[in-house]
């Protein structure tokens, strides 16, 4: 017999109930960054609303928000996409896990403040050059 225990659930019942935190200094620093999608400025916090368990997120209940952890920069007409069909084929079209990214970018901030900008945009530049949507500085 090894010496580890597995776990009796995947996933806790019931789902925690929490009141989302919101953070306007985060919401403006997001604002700061480029489009994780589109690389480009002028940008809208678009929160995550499909569940991914795995990172901690359980989605949104009816009429209820989502913490701000959960939130990318998207330009505009993105965010408008975003919301305009479903959201977990928007991000696997995009070839983005947005948990992750959102996840990442969050960390960074919680730990340099506004500061992380320069290190959250790169991680933004990897990631789109990772899904072939880098564009140069003329496109943008």
């Amino acid at each position: 017999m090894s010496g580890f225990r597995v776990a009796n659930s995947i996933r806790p019942e019931p789902t925690p109930k929490r009141k989302p935190t919101k953070n306007k200094d985060y919401l403006a620093f997001i604002h700061e960054l480029p489009c994780c999608v589109s690389g480009r400025y002028g940008v809208e916090a678009a929160h995550l609303s499909c569940a991914a368990t795995r990172y901690g997120h359980y989605g949104r209940g009816k009429g209820s928000k989502v913490s701000d952890r959960w939130v990318l920069p998207l330009h505009p007409d993105e965010h408008r996409r975003q919301h305009g069909m479903n959201e977990e084929r928007f991000w696997r079209a995009a070839r983005i896990n947005p948990h992750v990214l959102a996840l990442t970018i969050h960390g960074l901030w919680s730990d340099m403040g506004e500061d992380a900008a320069p290190f959250a945009t790169a991680i933004i530049n990897q990631t789109l050059a990772d899904a072939g949507a880098l564009r140069s500085r003329e496109e943008v």
